[in-house]
């Protein structure tokens, strides 16, 4: 194999894994805080995908198009939490209610894919790109070809990525976050208002799920089921990395998505295939993940 193949290939897998991060990130911090995660995350996702797809047809700018689906994902987000999250706590001492939330947003994920199949139809579309002006734009590294649109979207999700862990841990609504994360009664006593953190990470995460479907739009072809299986790499991102660990995600998401870039360019037929079984020899050997956490979880 060629210098200027490896290059491209790692460029797609830290491309893909970039996407899988930010989604993985968005599962993170809601089952930090609440113990409970999106399974319509992927979905959400696919939602802004859409959006930013009808948004540019009808010809408004770049940097409009990118605000609204912003707004329009994080009201999903904080509509998640009141409708299909929060009033299951009322339910949480019995066994069906305990778990409840895996079947609400499960629920909600499959309306959102109907929705999108109703409006936009079942075939595959392509999104415009953002920041070049075509589609094939490549740029020459080491005699390597490399779209532009691969090489920004790696930059931005680093610097999210970057901005996420500041916000997590140097910043006050963070703190906010892991006293609730540690024990809601004992944050609620110190004055953090427990019911509003709580929604405000479903509104991150799903704010995460519209960056990760802009970014990812120009990369891939879109389609109305696209979402269950970002969901499902996103998952595994999540336990390879460990689930408590934004650090170990983002390793466990970079490692991912260049083994899947490197399975599928050596069999094509079945190179989604390889990276799947990697990650569930990873989990059974280490259920805990590569980064978990050294201390016990006293939550």
């Amino acid at each position: 194999m060629q210098i200027g193949n490896i290059i491209q290939l790692l460029s797609g897998g830290l491309a893909m894994g970039a996407i899988y991060v930010l989604v993985a990130l968005g599962l993170y911090i809601t089952h930090l805080t609440t113990h409970r995660v999106n399974f319509g995350q992927g979905d959400f996702l696919m939602v802004g995908t859409f959006l930013m797809l009808f948004i540019r047809k009808a010809g408004l700018p770049l940097l409009v198009a990118i605000a609204m689906t912003l707004i329009v994902l994080a009201i999903m987000g904080w509509l998640l939490e009141r409708i299909a999250i929060r009033p299951l706590d009322r339910k949480k001492s019995t066994p069906v209610g305990a778990f409840s939330w895996i079947l609400t947003t499960a629920g909600i994920a499959l309306i959102l894919q109907n929705v999108i199949e109703l409006g936009f139809g079942k075939t595959s579309q392509y999104s415009s790109p953002l920041f070049s002006s075509r589609r094939d734009q490549v740029v020459q590294v080491l005699g390597a070809g490399l779209f532009v649109e691969e090489i920004l979207v790696i930059i931005a999700a680093v610097v999210i990525v970057i901005i996420f862990y500041a916000f997590m841990f140097h910043s006050r609504w963070g703190k906010n976050i892991q006293a609730v994360a540690f024990n809601p009664e004992s944050a609620k006593l110190l004055g953090v208002h427990t019911d509003r953190v709580k929604t405000g990470v479903f509104i991150i995460a799903a704010i995460l799920a519209a960056v990760a479907g802009v970014l990812i739009g120009p990369l891939v072809t879109i389609n109305p089921h696209m979402g269950l299986v970002l969901t499902i790499k996103a998952l595994i991102v999540a336990a390879i990395g460990g689930f408590a660990n934004p650090v170990g995600i983002l390793v466990g998401g970079i490692l991912f998505g260049v083994f899947e870039s490197l399975s599928n360019y050596i069999d094509s037929g079945f190179g989604d295939l390889y990276p799947l079984l990697a990650a569930l020899i990873i989990i059974a050997v280490k259920p805990s993940g590569l980064f978990s956490e050294r201390h016990a979880d006293v939550r």
